[in-house]
C-alpha cells in the first residue's frame, strides 16, 4: 500500500483516494458531536470565511503553477549551439553503450535502452567469470563467483520489471530505483582493492570494464530521472489547471449558497443536507491541493531514493559490508590536541629546536671573529715591516 501510494499508483487515482479519506474523516468527526457542528454551520459565518480562503488559495495556486512553468520553459528555450551539444552528448552516450553490447545501434525507447545497458552488464559479468576461471588464486575465483551471482540475479529482476514497462520514463526509472548499482559498484571496487597486488592485466581490465558499465547504469538512471521530472511537471501543471477552474467556480457557488441559506433544515441520524453539502464542498475545494500533494509525494520519494550517485549508499536497510582497511598507527594522540599537556610539549619541542639552531649560529659566528682577528694581526705585521 505504501509503495502504491508513493510510487506506483496513478496520481489521479491517489488524489481520488485522498479526497475520499478527507470526506470520511470529516464526516466521522462531525458525527462525534453533531450538535456542535450544526450550530457552527448555522449560527456563525465560519463557513463563508473558510471557503473564501480556499477560493483565494486555489487562484494563487494557479498563479504559482504558471510561474513555475515559465521558469522551466526559459531553461528549455536555448540557442542552436546548446541544443546541438545536448544531442551530441546523448549520441556519444549511445555509442559507448553500443561498444559494450557490440551492437550497431542501441534502442531508442527508454525501456529497451535500459535492457541494452543491463545486457552490457551481463556481457561483462561473463567476461569477468571467464577470466577468473583461469586464475590460480582460489580466493579470487570464489569472490568473483559470489559477486557475479548476486549481480546476475539483480540484472534478471530488473529485466523482468522492464518487460512490463510502458514507453513512459517513470516505469524505467522505477526499475532503475530497484536496481542497487551503488552496492554493486562498491563491492566490485572492494574486490579490486582486495586483490590489487595479485591481479593480472587481463583480470584488472575485466574488473575496470565492469565498473565502467555500472557507471553507465547510474548515468542512465539520472538521465531518465531528469526526463521524469520534466514530464511530471508538465502533467502536474496541466491537471492543476484542469482541476482548479471547476473548483474555483464551484467554491464561489458554495459561498453564495451558504450565504443565501438554500439548504433545508431536516436531519437523519444527525446528518443534515447542510452538513453533507459542506463536507462534500470542502473536499472538492481541497482537490487542487490534493493533486499537488500526490505529485509532490512521488517526486520527493524518487529524490530521496536517488540522492547519491556512484558508490555512495544512503539507504539504512543496505547490508553492504565495510572494507577492511589497514589503519596505520597514529604518530600523535589527537585527543590531546588543544590541551595544556599538548601545548607544553609543543613549546618544549620548539625551544629545543631553537636551541640547537642557536648553537650552530654561535659556532659560525665565533669562527668568523677568529678569522677577522687573524686578518687584523697580519695587516699590523705588514705595516710594521713596511715601516
Amino acid at each position: 500500500m505504501k509503495r502504491w501510494l508513493l510510487l506506483t499508483g496513478g496520481r489521479l487515482t491517489v488524489t481520488l483516494v485522498l479526497m475520499i479519506g478527507v470526506f470520511g474523516v470529516i464526516l466521522v468527526l462531525s458525527l462525534v458531536k453533531p450538535v456542535g457542528m450544526h450550530d457552527l454551520l448555522n449560527e456563525t459565518n465560519a463557513t463563508q470565511r473558510l471557503f473564501s480562503s480556499l477560493l483565494s488559495g486555489a487562484i494563487l495556486l494557479v498563479s504559482v503553477v504558471v510561474s513555475i512553468n515559465s521558469v522551466v520553459l526559459s531553461q528549455e528555450i536555448t540557442d542552436l549551439e546548446n541544443q546541438e551539444e545536448r544531442i551530441e552528448a546523448s549520441l556519444d552516450f549511445h555509442r559507448r553503450i553500443e561498444g559494450f553490447i557490440e551492437a550497431d545501434v542501441t534502442p531508442a525507447r527508454p525501456a529497451d535502452f535500459m535492457v541494452a545497458v543491463l545486457y552490457g552488464i551481463s556481457v561483462q559479468l561473463r567476461e569477468l567469470t571467464s577470466v577468473a576461471a583461469d586464475s590460480t588464486n582460489e580466493e579470487f575465483r570464489a569472490d568473483v563467483e559470489t559477486l557475479t551471482t548476486e549481480i546476475s540475479e539483480a540484472v534478471q529482476n530488473a529485466r523482468w520489471a522492464l518487460e512490463d514497462a510502458d514507453m513512459g520514463a517513470f516505469e524505467v526509472l522505477l526499475a532503475g530505483l530497484d536496481y542497487e548499482y551503488s552496492e554493486q559498484l562498491h563491492a566490485i571496487r572492494g574486490l579490486k582493492r582486495k586483490h590489487a597486488g595479485e591481479l593480472t592485466d587481463e583480470e584488472g581490465q575485466a574488473i575496470d570494464e565492469l565498473i565502467d558499465v555500472l557507471q553507465h547504469v547510474g548515468t542512465s538512471r539520472e538521465y531518465f530521472k531528469s526526463l521524469y521530472y520534466k514530464r511530471e511537471l508538465a502533467f502536474l501543471s496541466s491537471r492543476l489547471l484542469y482541476v482548479a477552474l471547476p473548483v474555483i467556480v464551484f467554491t464561489s457557488y458554495v459561498i453564495l449558497a451558504v450565504d443565501a441559506q438554500m439548504f433545508p433544515s431536516v436531519s437523519f441520524y444527525g446528518l443534515t443536507p447542510l452538513l453533507l453539502s459542506i463536507i462534500f464542498a470542502y473536499t472538492v475545494a481541497l482537490a487542487p491541493y490534493l493533486v499537488l500533494t500526490s505529485y509532490i509525494v512521488r517526486s520527493v520519494s524518487v529524490t530521496l531514493r536517488t540522492l547519491a550517485a556512484g558508490p555512495f549508499i544512503l539507504q539504512e536497510q543496505s547490508d553492504i559490508e565495510s572494507l577492511d582497511w589497514d589503519v596505520p598507527e597514529p604518530t600523535r594522540d589527537w585527543a590531546l590536541v588543544g590541551t595544556e599537556e599538548y601545548l607544553t610539549e609543543e613549546v618544549d619541542e620548539a625551544v629545543e629546536e631553537r636551541g640547537s639552531d642557536g648553537t650552530g649560529e654561535e659556532g659560525a659566528g665565533g669562527g668568523g671573529d677568529e678569522t677577522i682577528e687573524e686578518d687584523t694581526d697580519d695587516e699590523a705585521r705588514d705595516t710594521t715591516g713596511g715601516g
